[in-house]
């Protein structure tokens, strides 16, 4: 009893005074910082010193399909098993695999497979720790300050991106891949120190343990077929990641060499754009701390990132195209973190993790999917600004319909 009255205490108090928020803050911000660094040396080590340009894809593969089977479990191993110890475990086993990455450098003999190996591992990894991250957040705070909670959160790993890969080019330059990778590991480690001490209650403790983990895993996908509402945030989720994110992610590089006719500095200064607008959203709905009308405000957001995006795929000039991309990662921000806090609180504790696990896959998992989906299309010929202003319209007429015929998606808190 007492240590219950101690929980719900914790969570009534103000965010920074609330001590497992702090450190799952401090954990976030050293292990996403930490993954920047890796991901971009890794990169730069392939392109500049292996020469594999072209090899890229095969690392970005190896990462995105273990992610893909793995996110369709991770969320049931989350709600059988604590949260905090499923991330410890995923950050850890991440720094001690970097130790040994370092070992291997001094050593001699890093090749392309090398790097294709840690990526498979990392997907692995990648799986389990975002399914457990996303929900064991509202066992730690007020579900009225989950919108500002997640928003932090979001703007720590946004903040991450734009910083990380400059520090982790300093080190390059002045040191050596073998610091970099040192440096991460150290923060990984310390990140997993601070997963350590949390204290999160087990949602289900005494409930799962005599359940069969397949009939848990089909207890969640009932639970979340049963939802209407839940279904439409699965196929928005969906529909936003299949026809934007690929084009996107992929067609970027093309954007800036065929359309703007742009260089390598034209191309990082319109990621910069995107990571900043991401940066600005998070802010501006931490701000806020939207807990009204959630639905409603992610679905609109949905609807003008989808037109910014439209935008972006008729510039010409590369102050327009930071411009557009700016607006759309705001837009990103405000339709991800309140329909993420919303599922937070409308799902029940005990089935939390499987939810967000399918929202994961429904997100991330489908990259790989979009990749290809973009890919076939540019093959016949199709110019890459022509499908990214396909995809954008073709999400703004779905958000657009979901917004006017659903209304209990509309009315969500």
């Amino acid at each position: 009893m007492e240590a219950n009255q101690v929980m719900v205490a914790d969570k009534e108090t103000t965010l920074f005074r609330n001590q497992p928020f702090l450190l799952l803050w401090g954990a976030a911000l050293l292990s996403s910082f930490g993954i920047s660094f890796f991901l971009f040396a890794e990169s730069w080590y392939v392109v500049n010193v292996l020469g594999l340009e072209a090899s890229l894809g095969l690392i970005y593969v190896a990462s995105s399909v273990p992610r893909l089977l793995f996110m369709v479990i991770s969320g049931t191993v989350a709600d059988r098993f604590s949260k905090t110890k499923i991330m410890f475990l995923s950050v850890m086993v991440r720094a001690v695999l970097l130790v040994g990455l370092v070992v291997w450098f001094i050593a001699g003999g890093i090749t392309l497979w090398t790097f294709v190996v840690f990526a498979l591992l990392f997907g692995v990894l990648d799986a389990f720790f975002w399914a457990a991250e996303s929900s064991v957040l509202p066992t730690i705070i007020d579900k009225e300050q989950l919108t500002r909670g997640n928003s932090i959160i979001q703007m720590t790993n946004q903040t991450s991106l734009i910083l990380a890969p400059m520090l982790a080019g300093l080190l390059i330059a002045v040191g050596s891949y073998e610091i970099v990778f040192g440096c991460t590991a150290l923060m990984l480690f310390v990140a997993s120190l601070l997963i350590y001490l949390m204290r999160a209650p087990k949602a289900n403790e005494g409930q799962e343990d005599e359940q069969k983990f397949w009939a848990s895993f089909i207890e969640g996908f009932n639970y979340v077929k049963q939802s209407r509402t839940l279904v439409l945030m699965l196929l928005t989720t969906v529909f936003l990641n299949l026809f934007l994110v690929g084009p996107l992610t992929m067609g970027l590089p093309l954007f800036v060499k065929t359309v703007l006719e742009g260089t390598a500095m034209d191309f990082s200064l319109l990621e910069s754009g995107l990571a900043a607008g991401m940066l600005v959203g998070s802010v501006g709905v931490g701000v806020l701390n939207i807990s009204k009308n959630r639905g409603k405000v992610s679905i609109m957001a949905i609807i003008f990132g989808g037109l910014a995006f439209a935008g972006l795929s008729m510039t010409t000039v590369i102050w327009m195209s930071m411009v557009m991309l700016g607006l759309f990662g705001i837009a990103l921000s405000f339709s991800n973190i309140p329909i993420i806090a919303a599922v937070q609180s409308l799902v029940e504790d005990r089935m939390l993790g499987r939810v967000m696990g399918l929202l994961s896959l429904s997100s991330m998992g489908l990259i790989p999917v979009s990749y290809a989906l973009t890919s076939m299309v540019l093959a016949t010929g199709v110019a890459i600004h022509h499908i990214m202003l396909a995809g954008a319209l073709l999400v703004v007429a779905y958000s657009v319909f979901v917004f006017l015929a659903f209304k209990d998606l509309r009315k969500l808190q």
